[in-house]
């Protein structure tokens, strides 16, 4: 998973857009296993996360020669302000996103998350931050409303508390991966200065899990010595997939894209927390089967047509 190149490594955007791709299948799994350790509260399983996740990250970071001295300096000094608020932010969003899994359903839970997308465009818009195109916009749209059909928010199920905890955990969220974006934008403005070998996208999933560490282990440490031996394989099975390979994919992913051409493949993860959904919980509708074909639709009209069109 590590690289011990220096500065950042380097990948093509046909690779990013696969590893996004990926990273979003693995995070689509984070609400069965959610569930799967639902005799906990929210906040333990939260800090299961962060405690299994930074287990794997730390480990892959000392293999890759990425916790050098020199390279966490680095890195630190010249984000310490955009760390210190996504470090903030990142542990409300896991949150919010498992506490909605726990009155909802994954799928929606998933979704409703995943209006982050808009939430990042919006933002990268009013800054001019980068430019977005109108395909991508519009893309981004057709995915919503396809959030939309599969809830079936016309009969009135999940307008309650759910639906206030998911836009705030879409918000929180959207707010983190621009934050996450200004980084990499700013190593590429900066490159020259950049001379410790590391990998800042091994690095970056590491801050995350650490916070989640920092906020919740107050709160869920007295629930770590009751973990079973199963609960203990499902919590290793959370910190790695759906945690430490999907973090550190996704930033692969994010650090090519340009105006949400690349964040868009992250739609996948409801697609699959929807799959699983009709697996384990033999739920189906036809609005799930037009829904996801929307969401389908969003991405490959970005694939296919994105950066031709128009930009803002």
């Amino acid at each position: 998973m590590a690289s011990s190149e220096s500065k950042d490594t380097q990948v093509s955007p046909k690779i990013s857009k696969m590893c996004m791709f990926i990273s979003a299948i693995c995070m689509g799994t984070v609400g069965l296993l959610v569930t799967l350790l639902g005799n906990y509260p929210i906040y333990t399983i939260v800090l299961l996360r962060g405690i299994f996740g930074t287990f794997f990250l730390t480990f892959f970071m000392i293999k890759g020669h990425s916790f050098s001295k020199e390279f966490l300096k680095e890195s630190i000094n010249l984000h310490w302000k955009l760390l210190l608020i996504s470090g903030i932010l990142y542990p409300i969003v896991i949150y919010l996103y498992f506490l909605n899994i726990s009155i909802s359903d994954y799928a929606i839970a998933a979704f409703l998350l995943y209006t982050s997308g808009i939430f990042v465009l919006i933002f990268i818009v009013v800054t001019k931050e980068e430019r977005v195109s109108r395909v991508n916009i519009v893309s981004f749209i057709l995915a919503i409303i396809g959030v939309s059909v599969i809830m079936e928010f016309w009969n009135g199920e999940g307008l309650t508390s759910g639906i206030i905890y998911g836009l705030l955990s879409g918000l929180m969220l959207g707010i983190f991966i621009f934050y996450k974006k200004k980084m990499y934008n700013k190593r590429i403005k900066e490159k020259q200065k950049l001379q410790a070998k590391g990998d800042f996208d091994m690095f970056l999933a590491w801050c995350s899990t650490l916070s989640i560490i920092l906020l919740f282990l107050p709160f869920g440490i007295s629930d770590l010595t009751k973990l079973t031996l199963i609960e203990l394989i499902f919590c290793f099975i959370l910190g790695f997939f759906p945690t430490a390979l999907a973090f550190f994919l996704y930033n692969v992913g994010l650090k090519n894209d340009k105006g949400g051409n690349i964040i868009i493949l992250s739609y996948f993860e409801p697609i699959m927390a929807t799959i699983i959904t009709i697996i384990f919980l033999k739920i189906l509708s036809v609005y799930t089967i037009i829904g996801g074909a929307l969401i389908i639709m969003a991405n490959i009209i970005v694939l296919k047509y994105s950066g031709r069109d128009t930009d803002l």
